[in-house]
């Protein structure tokens, strides 16, 4: 949403959140929102607990909103269960002394707020998440940064956020030099695309999924334009996707299948190939030398000769596009 100026005669409201590697919170007053605020979190203290993750996102946006915040009430949402007793605890570390001294400085009702209703807190602190983990799975991650100004589909649009003319992309923000459209890093025209993709379909854990399920994988944490139509051609392309099972056999030497050893050193008769066939059913293979360059009339005659004569003539053969074939 866009901004509004702050009013000082109404009530103030601060929603804060925590993810593991950042923290974010928005000021708003009658639920429009007044500014926004993130930070990324370092080593230290992204080895926080969440409970203490979440008291230093409350500590961190008070300080940076406390000219607006000081003089008069406001309201205080997180969405940590466990931060409306901070007051009532019996014992506390010294770390969270140093952090209620600070707040008492301050006059707030704090009240829970579930995180299905805490969405843009939550969607700043998870920008820094995106970051971090971009950065640490991608090697030369940084390098986009340079690619916007010059992407047919980015470049206007991060020229004027960079501006701060923000009225005709009220949807997009610049973070670390950094694009997003709301909390979606946007992908400027490069191979990073094809990588990410290919990545969320079929690296690591994924289970190659479906068009469907990909696209929503993907859009889950990126955008550019194309991306739909971008992703449904990838998948089109792959191969573990396009394979389809072969059938079940259910007699010997009815359904074969057939290719060629190649690379061989040369034997005295001058063979340097195997032809390879084997029963789908029994696993049972004839091994048969050849030449590189035997054509397919060779081939013919060699399979007859020592396939068909024991077995029959098959009902189905499995082979590639070899031309000999």
């Amino acid at each position: 949403p866009v901004l509004r100026h702050p009013d000082l005669t109404k009530v103030f409201e601060v929603a804060c959140d925590a993810s593991g590697v950042g923290i974010g919170g928005v000021l708003s007053q009658e639920g429009h929102p007044v500014a926004y605020f993130s930070e990324k979190l370092n080593e230290a203290k992204q080895r926080y607990s969440t409970y203490d993750k979440e008291f230093y996102a409350v500590v961190q946006a008070l300080r940076y909103w406390q000219y607006y915040l000081l003089p008069n009430e406001f309201v205080l949402y997180s969405d940590h269960q466990a931060l409306k007793y901070l007051h009532s605890q019996r014992t506390i570390s010294s770390r969270h002394v140093k952090w209620s001294e600070y707040l008492q400085i301050f006059t707030f009702v704090l009240r829970h707020r579930p995180c299905i209703d805490n969405k843009v807190a939550d969607a700043l602190s998870r920008v820094a998440t995106i970051l971090h983990t971009m950065t640490v799975q991608v090697t030369g991650f940084d390098r986009i940064k340079t690619e916007y100004s010059s992407c047919p589909d980015f470049g206007i649009i991060f020229h004027e956020v960079s501006n701060g003319n923000r009225r005709e992309y009220v949807d997009f923000i610049t973070r670390d030099g950094f694009l997003f459209r709301e909390t979606k890093l946007c992908i400027p025209r490069t191979s990073l695309r094809e990588f990410l993709v290919w990545e969320l379909h079929g690296g690591g854990l994924a289970g190659h999924f479906g068009k469907d399920k990909t696209i929503a994988l993907v859009e889950d944490r990126f955008y550019w334009p194309s991306l739909k139509r971008d992703v449904a051609h990838l998948i089109s392309q792959c191969r573990t996707c396009l394979y389809t099972p072969l059938p079940i056999p259910h007699k010997p030497w009815n359904d074969l299948s057939m290719d060629f050893v190649l690379g061989l050193p040369k034997t005295s008769r001058g063979y340097d190939s195997i032809f390879v066939i084997v029963d789908r059913f029994s696993k049972m293979a004839h091994f048969l030398p050849c030449a590189k360059n035997t054509d397919a009339s060779y081939v013919a005659q060699l399979f007859f000769k020592e396939v068909v004569r024991l077995h029959g003539l098959p009902v189905s053969i499995v082979s590639d596009r070899d031309v000999k074939f």
